[in-house]
């Protein structure tokens, strides 16, 4: 009995932390921040020329105009899966197998503020408050809920996971001419970020069918603040041809929250009249005990090349190397009572992540000189996701493909705005890895997701 209270604590602190240790990776960052960036698809390293250097290159600050910025965008991700789990025992199947689910439609709001200012000729001040993550999932119907002859007396809930990571990054920075051909620029960053995530939990119990798991429902609710850094190199190595190349240090989050714990009770007369087990009489019993933990963010460096092709064509080529091998095990602390009035056990994630290379290709053109230009960009991104780690809570569910589109028009000679839209597609990902039938730590079956990104920035010269 007190063994099973403790496992049921320390699945659902480790299961939902795990979904938080997922949240951080590749497919919730994107392409990025910046109207012009992102119409490019973040082939920007080597041009950087507006406020957006800050988070691509800050070294491209230097020399720019003093300059208020406002970004507002929204992010409408979907994600469907097809599950495919083995050894599901006939009338109670825990997950929907051969039938494509996919998420609620939701609009994630971002934006960005940001000032520039010229101190001399030699040096630039930037401070910029954006939000280069905000996305999440909602799921439905992904599970088929208690299985017959469970009789909870309370309806377990029809939502399945969801998830919600918002981050804010206060970010000051310097760019400094060092002679006509080089730049170079550094950027302090303060990290506030916000979780919720939301899962089904299965509590292995030992009984027979249909007992053997109890069902249970988990809320991660957390925030936290991290200290991190950016530098990079601006160098003009013709009249027509830049190259640069940035650095982003890397990051842990210190994240602190509650993990509110549902577990429904199935009702059975008989067994309580054996057991004397109250837990047999239906209803539920809830806990909320406290959870900490340090959530790693991996370093990142790329280069970029900007090729002036004709006066009005710009091209950017980027490439980005993020090190997500270096997130292996996250360390858990828990404090506090979970259900049963078990206290809340320590645990430890093993997350694997791998190293991705990411490629980007974007145009600008000058459709009417100083007045109005179009872009274009694609970008190609490999999941650091393994099979292992597949799992609903997330939108980054395999190889990615963006395309984009975006303009910039000059309002008068101290207002413009720009939009852009971006598309993002996965390849249709197999996964036949099934990890845990336990804490439901992934999902085998068949993923794809798309993201749509639409975007305006206003800027004013003063």
């Amino acid at each position: 009995m007190k063994g099973m209270r403790r496992v049921t604590t320390t699945l659902a602190i480790a299961a939902l932390f795990l979904f938080a240790g997922s949240a951080f990776a590749g497919g919730y960052n994107l392409a990025g921040v910046g109207a012009k960036a992102l119409g490019m698809s973040g082939a920007f390293r080597g041009i950087s020329d507006d406020w957006s250097a800050m988070y691509w290159n800050p070294a491209g600050l230097a020399g720019q105009d003093n300059t208020l910025y406002l970004e507002v965008k929204s992010l409408y991700p979907v994600v469907w899966v097809t599950p495919e789990v083995p050894n599901q025992v006939e009338g109670y199947e825990f997950y929907r197998n051969g039938t494509e689910i996919s998420t609620r439609e939701a609009a994630f709001p971002a934006g960005a503020f940001a000032a520039v200012y010229k101190v001399n000729d030699k040096m630039t001040a930037g401070l910029a408050i954006f939000a280069p993550t905000a996305i999440g999932t909602k799921w439905e119907h992904l599970t088929t809920g208690t299985p017959y002859g469970y009789n909870n007396t309370v309806a377990y809930p029809e939502d399945d996971w969801a998830s919600d990571l918002k981050v804010i990054d206060i970010h000051p920075t310097v760019g400094y001419m060092v002679n006509d051909k080089l730049k170079v620029g550094l950027g302090l960053s303060v990290v506030y970020s916000t979780i919720t995530l939301g899962s089904p939990l299965q509590v292995p119990t030992g009984a027979p069918m249909p007992y053997q798991n109890f069902y249970a429902v988990g809320e991660l609710e957390g925030s936290g603040i991290g200290f991190g850094f950016n530098l990079g190199a601006l160098y003009d190595v013709t009249d027509k041809l830049s190259v640069g190349v940035s650095y982003k240090g890397p990051t842990t989050i210190a994240i602190d929250g509650n993990v509110n714990q549902t577990v429904y009770h199935p009702y059975n007369a008989g067994i309580y009249a054996q057991t004397g087990d109250a837990r047999f009489l239906g209803g539920t019993e809830a806990a909320s005990p406290e959870a900490t933990a340090d959530f790693p963010l991996p370093q990142e460096a790329g280069i970029g090349f900007g090729f002036k092709a004709t006066d009005a064509m710009t091209i950017g080529f980027d490439v980005m190397w993020t090190n997500w091998s270096s997130v292996e095990v996250v360390e858990i602390d828990a404090s506090g009572d979970g259900p049963y009035g078990a206290p809340a056990t320590d645990s430890e994630l093993e997350l694997n992540y791998e190293d991705i290379i990411r490629f980007n290709v974007g145009v600008d053109y000058a459709v009417m000189p100083d007045k109005f230009n179009l872009r274009l960009g694609y970008y190609y991104d490999p999941t650091a996701i393994p099979d292992e780690s597949l799992r609903p809570s997330i939108t980054d569910v395999g190889t990615k493909h963006n395309v984009s589109i975006g303009f910039a028009y000059m309002l008068n000679e101290r207002m413009f705005i720009e939009g852009y839209w971006e598309h993002l597609v996965s390849a249709e990902r197999e996964n036949e890895v099934y990890y845990s039938d336990e804490s439901l730590e992934n999902l085998p079956g068949t993923w794809k997701m798309q993201v749509d990104t639409f975007g305006l920035q206003f800027g004013f010269r003063f």
